[in-house]
């Protein structure tokens, strides 16, 4: 088995080396060595040709990367911390920590969601990819947050369906750079993966709908800057479908590296994006539940230097 990955480098990645690049547009968890190796062995390509560790990527830059089978293992169950905050025969619903990917992919086939579920839940479905047993959706890399997964079948074809039907209700925190321009609104804009930086997504008209809702809750105004947190509910489950919107609309979440150009300026360590609330059905008793979670320690931590930036400025 063979896969090929495909980064074409965007401009807030000009002149950045290689090994920042790769983990940062695939949002994989590549370590330095890993990516040294893989270019010794020239399964990571610049332009169609053999590369260096050290090289620093230029706007535009083709970057190809091969994984043998040799760096393909299947998922295995390991001792990672895991926060349950339910789970009955059928479902559990657990806070996901920041940092976490939620399936094995590129440069994760380790150390995932996927092996912590194994082995703090020995009974997962396998009902939609074996290779991602108990998982209904998703969140990034470095969003923190609530998730609900599948014990059983029954469980899984039942929350899919309510994912389909739009009926579960998902919100999100955002702590954004600036202040949109309403105080509340509803971003209809579809979504598509962008047309040149195919690791990217992007606003596209000939997309899937996205919807994004969101309400001021907070706003510091320091001598720094204008910064904004959100309450955001999603009506459609696009792929980084928060992140592309508010950076459509000129304020994207602290920390996005992504989809913000000054991203490494605030020197977070994750995203200011946590799923803080959700509301379904029970797929197998049709009882309403709803969870909801604290904010992770690093957007406390940002809240309080926020706190204390706005104090000095007043």
């Amino acid at each position: 088995m063979e896969e090929k990955y495909t980064i074409i480098v965007p401009e807030e990645f000009h002149l950045d080396r290689i090994d920042l690049v790769i983990p940062a547009s695939l949002e994989a968890d590549f370590t330095r060595s890993q990516i040294q190796k893989l270019i010794k062995n020239e399964q990571i390509t610049v332009n169609g040709l053999p590369t260096r560790p050290n090289y620093k990527a230029k706007t535009d830059d083709e970057i190809e990367i091969t994984i043998t089978e040799e760096e393909y293992v299947e998922p295995v169950a390991e001792n990672i911390p895991l926060n349950i905050l339910y789970q009955d025969d059928d479902i559990a619903v657990i806070n996901k920590q920041p940092g976490l990917v939620v399936h094995p992919g590129p440069g994760n086939y380790r150390s995932t969601l996927v092996s912590a579920l194994m082995y703090h839940i020995k009974k997962l479905s396998t009902a939609g990819d074996p290779h991602r047993p108990g998982i209904v959706h998703r969140l990034d890399r470095d969003t923190s947050g609530l998730m609900v997964i599948a014990k059983t079948d029954e469980a899984y074809e039942g929350m899919v369906k309510q994912f389909q039907a739009r009926t579960i209700e998902k919100r999100y925190t955002a702590i954004i750079i600036g202040k949109p321009v309403k105080e509340h609104a509803v971003i209809n804009r579809p979504i598509a993966r962008h047309k040149k930086y195919r690791q990217k997504m992007a606003i596209d008209d000939d997309g899937r709908e996205a919807i994004t809702e969101y309400t001021i809750s907070r706003i510091w105004h320091t001598q720094v800057s204008t910064f904004t947190m959100l309450d955001v509910r999603i009506h459609t489950g696009r792929t980084h479908q928060i992140r592309v919107h508010l950076s459509s609309i000129g304020n994207p979440v602290i920390g996005d590296q992504i989809y913000s150009k000054k991203w490494a300026k605030y020197k977070v360590p994750y995203l200011l994006l946590a799923s803080t609330f959700l509301k379904f059905k029970h797929p197998v008793t049709g009882e309403e539940l709803s969870f909801t979670a604290e904010l992770p320690e690093h957007m406390k931590e940002y809240i309080v230097k926020l706190d204390t930036m706005l104090e000095q400025y007043q």
